[in-house]
């Protein structure tokens, strides 16, 4: 890691003045949003369970090589490397961006004594692996660090983008956008000789995209409605829209999520399409409120699976094109598997036992990321929802 020397110890002792540190943390950092336990059960659900199937066939060997952008306290990596590494002996290697964690900050030094921490954790590859101070933006400025560093450790099999705004929030016109920067991942991504996953964690409602942007991705939508045969029969029977119909400035809450969900499917499948022949599939989208108030989930967090395909001439002497790939029929089974939606929130208040297995995993994690425990339980109950 660049931030982390080879003598770790001094790296934290420098920081904190010895071993004490650790109590002086455990007094003032503040439990996050991410803590809470309906995040743990995106974790669990989706994201663990996905990445297992990557590598179904695949030997312990082949590392899990992940883009993120992780918090100072890196749980998300440290629950992968638990649940998806440790088991099978397979090694992690990670680049994460914190934009957050500027050289000098307080949010820097906890990160710095987190990298050490999952530096030490068996699986972990530490020289190849780092959190660097930058907006994931940058990447797609190729001579920026971010691509540099991307370039050396990827193609990668988990792109993780765990967005705190909407992932259409910028406007198309702005130099370094996520568009670009998603743009340049996935063809950096192209090169995967492998199935990878494409995680993307963003608000959905009205008024939360940008306008240019979402008129932009939901003539992804439409183009289907005009032209795939059997895409508005499709709407109608899993999701209830009327594809024809549907106005985004008018239609209910509900309506818009459900119309983004597959419209952001469809253009990011084309994405990863438009730098590699890919079979891309909706595997999971789950959500929940962020606004307590909110008339349905108002945020959701979607997992693609994206496989290359390969093929080669029938005949090599009388070589011709492939054959183009069937769009509308990744369109369908889009809105097929976005109809399989499941409301976090719905789910936890059902099973009191499923919430209180996630609270416990979430304490162990907390645990080993030195946060005080003790409170952890009392600040669920001082949430609105606990969830």
């Amino acid at each position: 890691m660049s931030d982390v020397s080879d003598n770790n110890d001094e790296l934290v002792a420098g920081i904190f003045g010895g071993l004490e540190y650790g109590i002086a943390e455990l007094k003032r950092r503040e439990f996050r949003p991410w803590h809470r336990p309906r995040k743990q059960f995106v974790r669990r659900e989706q994201w663990a369970k996905q990445v297992r199937g990557l590598y179904a066939d695949r030997p312990p060997t082949d590392p899990l090589r992940y883009l993120g952008l992780p918090g100072t306290d890196l749980i998300d990596l440290r629950y992968l490397h638990d649940e998806v590494c440790r088991p099978a002996d397979r090694p992690l290697i990670f680049l994460g961006f914190n934009s957050e964690a500027q050289p000098n900050s307080p949010a820097r030094d906890e990160l710095n004594i987190s990298l050490y921490e999952v530096g030490r954790l068996p699986n972990v590859q530490q020289r190849q692996s780092d959190v660097i101070h930058d907006d994931f933006r940058r990447i797609s400025d190729e001579s920026s660090i971010a691509w540099k560093r991307a370039r050396a450790i990827g193609p990668f099999d988990v792109v993780n983008l765990d967005l705190c705004d909407g992932l259409a929030s910028d406007s198309p016109t702005i130099r370094q956008s996520i568009y670009d920067a998603l743009g340049q991942v996935t063809a950096l991504q192209s090169h995967s000789l492998t199935p990878w996953l494409l995680l993307i964690t963003t608000r959905i409602g009205p008024r939360m995209f940008d306008p240019n942007a979402e008129a932009a991705i939901l003539q992804r939508f439409r183009d289907n409605v005009g032209t795939c045969d059997g895409f508005i029969e499709e709407c109608q029977q899993h999701l209830g829209l009327n594809a024809t119909a549907i106005e985004p400035s008018t239609c209910s809450d509900l309506d818009y999520l459900k119309l983004m969900i597959v419209a952001l499917g469809k253009w990011l499948a084309e994405l990863v399409q438009a730098s590699r022949s890919s079979q891309v599939v909706l595997a999971s989208t789950l959500g929940y409120r962020v606004v307590k108030s909110a008339p349905c989930e108002d945020l959701v967090s979607i997992a693609l699976r994206c496989e290359p395909i390969f093929s080669r001439p029938a005949n090599a002497l009388s070589p011709t094109p492939p054959q183009p790939f069937d769009e509308c029929k990744t369109a369908k089974r889009i809105v097929r598997r976005a109809a399989r939606r499941k409301d976090i929130d719905s789910i936890l208040k059902a099973d009191s036992d499923v919430h209180e297995g996630l609270v416990v995993e979430m304490e162990g994690l907390l645990t080993a990321a030195r946060y005080d425990v003790e409170r952890y339980r009392p600040w669920l109950e001082s949430l609105d929802s606990g969830l």
